[in-house]
């Protein structure tokens, strides 16, 4: 395998409940699946066998890392082994207690979904929580962390939608007065017909500027900077981005989006699930239902290993899985999104370029319009 290819980041998903209910969740689109928390000797495991080449462990995945009995513990024992140790939260967890526990135990920086800044937007977006609430354990963080004699930073994670892009806007601001060193901002990923008529990239994954490179023929369009708030400069910026016929600078940088890739194989990331199971990506941690065009798409989870019968670095050599990064990484998938989607990416078991799953070509996250932290 490439020099490169090593294991840098360890995604590990403490639990599979969630105190929340939350309306555009990709859970709700779940195929029979499984709800419990990681047991210890699975979590020991994966911290004793996983490469040395790891940097990060991450706690996040699709449950609520502070709803584990232990969270406290893993995150202790991941620092201790000299790991950048993050976790994600939906925050309503988060009391002072808790704070000073996971500030204690060696964490680094602390991410949390917010996906309205507005009360009652918030409250109909993520059912049984309550924006203040959330704001009072920020404010609590930021005092307890102010205290350190080390860098603890704060990161936000908001899914925009149609109906909560008006916010955006909002976020620096937001940031600012809550001291949020990062914000990861992803489009909302369409488990339903509703959550389908919110997403904001109908069109974006026809874009040219995914193309590796524009023809060489092709000319380069310099753009100078404009007020985008007027409606004639938004709608011409819109009608020559959505074209494959030339290049397009602002600022002498080349405004483009990555041509299909896989961040997560890229970038040497893993995940385990709950069980102990090892999947490449959050796309394949799960069986769930996926609704584009008025089409639907049944992605089926993969995994590569358990940790119940192998050890972490071992199943990250496998031949098998090192044959599927180097795959990834060409990334030789049929495109999908630009294509009129037909059966083979209704059932997911093959591709039109003769790849058994998973099939990546059909994957928002290789599009670049799904992001995790």
């Amino acid at each position: 395998m490439p020099s490169d290819d090593c294991l840098k980041k360890l995604y590990i998903e403490p639990t599979a409940r969630c105190n929340l209910r939350c309306k555009m969740c990709f859970r709700n689109s779940w195929k029979n699946e499984i709800i419990g928390d990681m047991r210890m000797e699975t979590f020991r495991k994966a911290m004793t066998t996983m490469p040395d080449s790891v940097e990060t462990v991450f706690f996040g995945g699709m449950g609520e890392p502070l709803a584990h009995p232990d969270i406290v513990e893993m995150v202790r024992t991941a620092s201790a082994l000299g790991k950048r140790v993050e976790l994600l939260s939906n925050g309503t967890l988060l009391d002072a207690r808790r704070t000073a526990e996971l500030l204690d135990a060696g964490l680094d920086m602390l991410w949390l979904s917010i996906d309205a800044l507005d009360d009652g937007r918030y409250a109909q977006i993520r059912r049984n929580s309550q924006l203040a609430l959330v704001k009072e354990h920020i404010v609590e963080f930021n005092r307890r962390r102010a205290r350190l004699d080390r860098t603890v930073r704060l990161g936000v994670a908001f899914v925009v939608m149609k109906s909560n892009a008006h916010e955006l806007a909002l976020l620096p601001y937001f940031s600012t007065y809550y001291k949020v060193n990062e914000v990861n901002i992803s489009n909302v990923i369409p488990t339903d017909e509703h959550t389908a008529s919110e997403v904001l990239y109908n069109n974006v994954v026809d874009w040219g500027l995914g193309d590796p490179a524009p023809m060489e023929s092709s000319p380069r369009i310099h753009l100078p900077l404009m007020d985008w708030q007027d409606p004639a400069a938004q709608e011409g910026l819109r009608s020559l981005l959505s074209t494959s016929m030339c290049s397009v600078y602002l600022s002498g940088q080349r405004v483009s989006r990555a041509a299909r890739h896989c961040r997560f194989i890229d970038e040497g990331m893993a995940f385990v699930k709950f069980d102990g199971h090892v999947s490449p990506c959050m796309s394949l941690l799960r069986n769930a239902t996926l609704y584009w065009r008025q089409k639907q798409r049944e992605t089926r989870s993969h995994f590569f290993g358990d940790l119940a019968e192998q050890g972490l670095a071992e199943i990250w050599d496998a031949p098998d899985y090192a044959d599927f990064r180097r795959r990834v990484r060409n990334f030789e998938f049929s495109p999908c999104y630009r294509c009129s989607l037909c059966e083979n990416w209704e059932k997911g078991l093959t591709d039109c370029f003769g790849n058994d799953a998973p099939t990546c070509g059909g994957c928002l996250w290789s599009e670049g319009v799904i992001s995790c932290p």
